[in-house]
């Protein structure tokens, strides 16, 4: 990627992404915790032991268990095709998870759960609950999290005058948390993904784009 100009395009995508913003959602956090409709199984599972967690006052522990096992899922394949094998008995699954738990001291919380994921077959979705465990605790954080792709890695000057392009999106009391990825395949520019926008100024893009003009005209 060229340096030059790279700092206004990086300014431009994060304009854009104000400029179309139609705000974000955030769930008031009262003493009686009230979470947002949550869809599908992994929000469901992930809302419920949300709520379990705060009522026993040990959101931080679960957190940092749950944590630990989506890194042992995404570092080990072995263990990733374990969890989410259909062919492993039950049992069989139950019995090594809770080894693992044992080992890292999870809490009782924790190693319900899982238990309970396995007993209604539902341990292929467990990245899934993970991640959306994840975003509903950010959520309730007043954490906004935002991605920055590009070809090659940005400098902190860079990253920082992405987040001051994309403060006009917050409301009052949240806090922007944004990641940075790396792509080789975009070519060069820059792709801004946060909550409900995504703004592709990548090369990429843009031949994709020439391309698709170029197959219309024939």
């Amino acid at each position: 990627m060229l340096r030059g100009g790279a700092s206004k395009l990086y300014k431009r995508a994060a304009e854009l992404a104000v400029a179309g913003s139609r705000g974000l959602a955030k769930a008031a956090v009262e003493k009686e915790v009230k979470l947002p409709p949550q869809h599908g199984v992994p929000g469901r599972y992930a809302a419920a032991l949300y709520m379990a967690a705060v009522k026993t006052d040990s959101l931080a522990k679960v957190e940092g268990e749950l944590s630990q096992v989506a890194s042992l899922m995404s570092e080990s394949k072995d263990f990733h095709a374990f969890v989410a094998d259909p062919s492993v008995p039950r049992e069989v699954k139950i019995d090594g998870l809770n080894s693992v738990l044992s080992k890292m001291g999870a809490t009782d919380i924790t190693k319900n759960f899982i238990g309970l994921l396995s007993e209604n077959n539902r341990l292929s979705e467990l990245s899934k609950i993970v991640g959306k465990f994840e975003e509903i605790t950010a959520d309730q954080r007043g954490e906004v999290k935002a991605t920055v792709t590009t070809a090659e890695g940005l400098s902190t000057q860079e990253m920082d005058e992405i987040k001051q392009g994309l403060q006009p999106l917050l409301k009052q009391g949240q806090k922007l948390s944004l990641e940075e990825q790396v792509d080789p395949s975009i070519i060069g520019g820059v792709i801004l993904s946060m909550g409900d926008k995504y703004i592709d100024m990548s090369i990429l893009a843009r031949v994709k784009k020439l391309q698709q003009i170029v197959r219309d005209a024939v």
